[in-house]
């Protein structure tokens, strides 16, 4: 999308920067949520297994 001036692509690049961003940062915190739940599982069929449940 660039102009005359071709100063449009810097900005969009920014953007994309951005995006990129806040892509990654929520797909950490969507696996450290699946680590969490996937460990709570693991330990409450371990303690089930175990009777102490």
């Amino acid at each position: 999308m660039k102009g005359d001036t071709g100063q449009a692509a810097p900005f969009q690049d920014a953007r994309v920067a951005v995006n990129t961003v806040a892509v990654n940062t929520r797909s950490v915190a969507m696996n450290s949520i699946i680590y969490i739940v996937g460990l709570v599982v693991i330990v409450l069929f371990i303690l089930s297994f175990l009777g102490l449940r």
